[in-house]
């Protein structure tokens, strides 16, 4: 198969502008407006994928900001502001995998312990301030920046404690054993018996092949 590759991009549309999916799939999260999918309607900080061919329309009465990240073979958008190569969980040849977008959210000074996650991706900051720390690199994140993890890379996250929330949206390719299971696995076990204070919202859980 093909080099896979995953990319973040943001966005504005404009009311009743449809966009359609030209890349393997799509998954977007509203940051702002109104969008339908599937006939299904997304609404401000909910997300949907869309498969190659499908089609996302913005109808709120105002312009709608989105986070998109896409998966395709070859060339990366335009407007991609990181795009990255995606290793498929190592399974069965031809078992689906999992897509999923959902959004982690910190309070102020919130830690997520040193932890590794069973898939790879891309995290994108739209509220506060983080601090990424991985044993080879360290970066702090504001709105707009984008980041990527590699399955099974060990990092911790600190929200900054003068923000008074942090929150960033994923989108992960997982093994299908996850769906509908966290796939945080804090690495410490002292620091696994601490309290847990970030909050994870599941917007699409998806079995897709490839």
């Amino acid at each position: 198969m093909p080099k896979l590759y995953m990319s973040a991009s943001t966005g504005t549309s404009q009311p009743q502008e449809d966009q359609k999916c030209t890349y393997l799939f799509s998954a977007y999260w509203i940051a702002k407006g109104r969008a339908e999918a599937s006939g299904n309607t997304i609404e401000r900080g909910a997300g949907a994928l869309l498969k190659s061919g499908e089609t996302i329309s913005f109808t709120g009465s105002t312009k709608t900001d989105w986070v998109r990240f896409d998966l395709f073979h070859g060339a990366a958008p335009a407007d991609a502001k990181l795009d990255a190569p995606i290793v498929l969980p190592d399974q069965p040849t031809d078992s689906a995998v999992l897509l999923r977008l959902d959004q982690v959210t910190f309070p102020a000074d919130g830690v997520a312990y040193r932890h590794v996650h069973p898939g790879a991706g891309i995290r994108f900051l739209v509220n506060g301030k983080l601090r990424i720390i991985g044993d080879a690199h360290q970066e702090t994140a504001t709105p707009g920046h984008a980041w990527f993890e590699n399955a099974n890379s060990p990092v911790r996250a600190e929200a900054d404690p003068t923000q008074r929330v942090t929150s960033f949206v994923r989108f992960m390719v997982l093994p299908a054993i996850y769906l509908g299971k966290p796939t945080i696995q804090v690495l410490d076990p002292k620091e696994q018996a601490m309290p847990r204070v970030q909050v994870t919202k599941r917007h699409v859980d998806s079995l897709a092949y490839f």
